[in-house]
């Protein structure tokens, strides 16, 4: 009877363990989202699955080459100038009837002013005069073909961040704002 009992209670003990570390791996796997990393200085963003924020928790799914704002004139905002760790990406719309953004755009939630510079209000760059020229909003866009306005030539966009329209084709279709919150992380690297 007592080998029995000792035998029950070390199987019991064997399979506690498996069973928790099912609990925690099913865990980390509905908490597992798409977020992003741009490094702006090198024009290179990165797309993850995982925890946001967290590249040791995460698994790079994709690199892009993108051009990001004009440095000193009209720069993609760093979200930690504004006391933030990151943007959020709000929305995904068609945009194949704008020659600047087709085929899509997906908005970042940066701050934007109805009057000059039509950006971030107060925001410590650029000495205090940035300027994003046109009202509107910020975030990730196509080049409509342009192949050009992603190269070493091109001083930059206005602030949001071109893609390729591969590229972009690609995250329209992949990220959905409505059903997960992605997190874009900006690093000035």
């Amino acid at each position: 009877m007592l080998v029995v009992i000792v035998a029950l209670g070390i199987l019991a003990y064997i399979q506690r363990p498996i069973e928790s570390s099912r609990e925690v791996l099913s865990t980390t796997q509905t908490e597992s989202v798409h977020w992003l990393s741009l490094h702006r200085k090198s024009n290179i963003e990165y797309l993850y699955e995982g925890v946001p924020g967290r590249k040791e928790q995460s698994r790079l799914i994709k690199t892009f080459k993108v051009k990001t704002g004009i440095s000193g004139q009209s720069p993609t905002p760093l979200p930690k100038l504004l006391g933030r760790n990151y943007w959020l990406i709000t929305d995904k719309t068609d945009s194949s009837d704008n020659p600047e953004t087709a085929p899509y755009f997906i908005s970042l939630d940066i701050p934007v002013s109805e009057e000059y510079p039509y950006g971030p209000i107060p925001y410590d760059e650029c000495n205090g005069e940035c300027n994003w020229e046109i009202p509107g909003y910020f975030g990730l866009h196509g080049v409509n073909g342009d192949m050009e306005k992603l190269s070493e030539q091109s001083p930059g966009s206005l602030g949001c961040i071109r893609h390729s329209n591969e590229d972009i084709t690609y995250l329209f279709n992949l990220l959905d704002p409505k059903k997960e919150e992605i997190r874009y992380y900006i690093e000035d690297i």
